[in-house]
């Protein structure tokens, strides 16, 4: 899953009626691979019924109100399965003398018979999923799966069982497991006789999805997590992680309302009190993205209508496009106002783009998730036309010489080498983040800019922003960094 992908996925997913979004991380479920010996049938030709009835027939019992009585069952279903026998060709109806019919099994009912008479069970080892959260088996495909290892590689969050420990497998887990054999390839035609024990080892793994961690609006301390797998929320994992009460256990609502102190220091209280009302902007947010979707609908109608239908289709896509462009001016025309989560990636990727004269961008963390290829070019276009660019990482407990010879940090090393007029400095305290472009705007924010995933030891935290465009700040800004940056540069 891209970067940009995973962005567009959140927005979509971020509505959650009386509450907010404050932060979202890319996670590992927790899944164990289950060995699991079974006891296996193969599914027979014919099932119950038509097996017993023409038994029935072979053993001598030739008209159907015998078996009904010997079977116990109405005559109208008896006819029924017999019906479906001479259809197959297993029995033969024979006129008899008196009138009427009996029945005699054909050639290929005797083939039948001994065909089911050879079925015998057999043991098979199953190798089945086993969800840690909502304690139910599964299919996962192998391709999915993360080793722990692989969740460390790329500081992913991993979300424990919970419990923590894997389950036992005896025979109370036939009913379960009977449901899946349909789905596994190599036993979707057998029936599932009983569990038996663990057939080996069983193996840890992870599924990768997406946390959204959602904040009560008018609820002190109701916090909701919700997972997504695959862009789809699953409630049965949400529901399963806070029956489990996850959000305590792992530490999540503590880390949430830790204060960003260095935030508000970088803000001060004058800037603080100008910031807009959330409920504000939020209804401004979602009356742009109201006619954002109108307007993209009504253009895909206009591209598939005939040139009579064209017209008032024009008209309509005009007056969204109307609309959205007075939301938008709105929404830019707020000096202060929170940025939502998944505003800030969208934002640097347009400020890679659209800075004319100088852009800044302080993180403490770099990793080649974000700092990729695609972000390597847009810089390079940015550099090469002229602009200033300041980028300051690092912060205090990081291994400094580590975080200097990642891949990202080399890249962008090399980078600085080539231009003049870019500036790529381990400033070793950068705890608030900042990203700040021309005289335009500047962030300030718990967002990392330069790691989708922030700090591993530290997964999450309330990750709206303040975007702020009084020019006197953001030149404040500019200048307070710039002298750190220079003390640095000197040393």
């Amino acid at each position: 899953m891209t970067e940009t992908s995973i962005e567009d996925m959140v927005q979509r997913l971020s509505r959650h009626a009386g509450y907010r979004l404050v932060t979202f991380r890319e996670v590992g479920l927790p899944f164990w691979d289950m060995p699991i010996r079974c006891q296996l049938l193969e599914r027979k030709a014919l099932g119950v019924l038509d097996e017993f009835t023409l038994r029935c027939v072979e053993a001598g019992l030739k008209v159907s109100d015998d078996i009904s009585r010997f079977l116990n069952l109405p005559v109208e279903a008896t006819d029924e399965v017999m019906g479906r026998l001479v259809v197959r060709g297993h029995i033969i109806a024979v006129p008899v003398s008196s009138g009427g019919m009996h029945y005699v099994v054909s050639e290929s009912g005797k083939r039948a018979c001994k065909e089911l008479a050879e079925v015998t069970p057999e043991e098979r080892t199953l190798r089945l999923a086993y969800d840690g959260l909502t304690r139910k088996y599964g299919h996962v495909e192998r391709s999915l799966r993360w080793r722990p290892r692989d969740l460390r590689q790329h500081d992913v969050l991993e979300i424990p069982a919970f419990p923590a420990d894997p389950p036992a497998v005896g025979p109370d887990d036939t009913a379960a497991i009977s449901l899946l054999l349909r789905d596994v390839t190599d036993t979707a035609k057998h029936d599932l006789i009983t569990v038996m024990s663990l057939g080996g080892k069983r193996e840890k793994f992870f599924l990768r999805a997406i946390a959204l961690v959602f904040e009560s609006v008018d609820r002190a301390n109701d916090i909701q997590v919700k997972f997504a797998i695959d862009g789809r929320i699953s409630e049965e994992h949400a529901l399963a992680f806070a029956k489990a009460e996850g959000s305590r256990k792992i530490g999540l609502v503590g880390a949430l309302r830790d204060p960003d102190s260095t935030v508000d220091a970088l803000l001060g209280e004058e800037l603080l009190k100008q910031r807009s009302d959330e409920a504000e902007v939020a209804a401004i947010r979602r009356t742009a993205e109201k006619y954002k979707n109108q307007l993209s609908a009504f253009e895909k109608r206009v591209s598939a209508a005939s040139d009579e239908q064209k017209e008032p289709l024009v008209d309509l896509a005009t007056e969204a496009a109307a609309r959205l462009d007075e939301a938008e001016t709105a929404l830019q025309g707020i000096a202060v106002r929170v940025l939502e989560v998944h505003e800030h990636r969208p934002l640097l990727l347009e400020a890679l783009r659209s800075a004319k004269e100088r852009l800044m961008i302080i993180s403490p963390w770099i990793r080649s998730a974000v700092v990729n290829d695609r972000f390597l070019e847009d810089l390079g276009r940015l550099l090469s036309s002229g602009v200033s660019v300041v980028i300051g990482y690092g912060i205090d407990g990081n291994d400094s010489a580590g975080e200097a010879s990642s891949p990202a940090a080399r890249r962008l090393s090399d980078l600085a080498v080539k231009h003049s007029n870019f500036q790529f400095v381990r400033l070793g305290d950068t705890h608030a983040k900042v990203l700040l472009v021309d005289h335009a705007y500047v962030v300030v924010t718990s967002f990392n800019w330069l790691s989708f995933r922030g700090d591993p030891s530290r997964p999450f935290r309330d990750e709206r922003g303040t975007l702020i465009t009084i020019r006197n700040e953001i030149d404040r800004l500019y200048s307070d960094y710039m002298a750190r940056v220079g003390s640095v540069v000197s040393t």
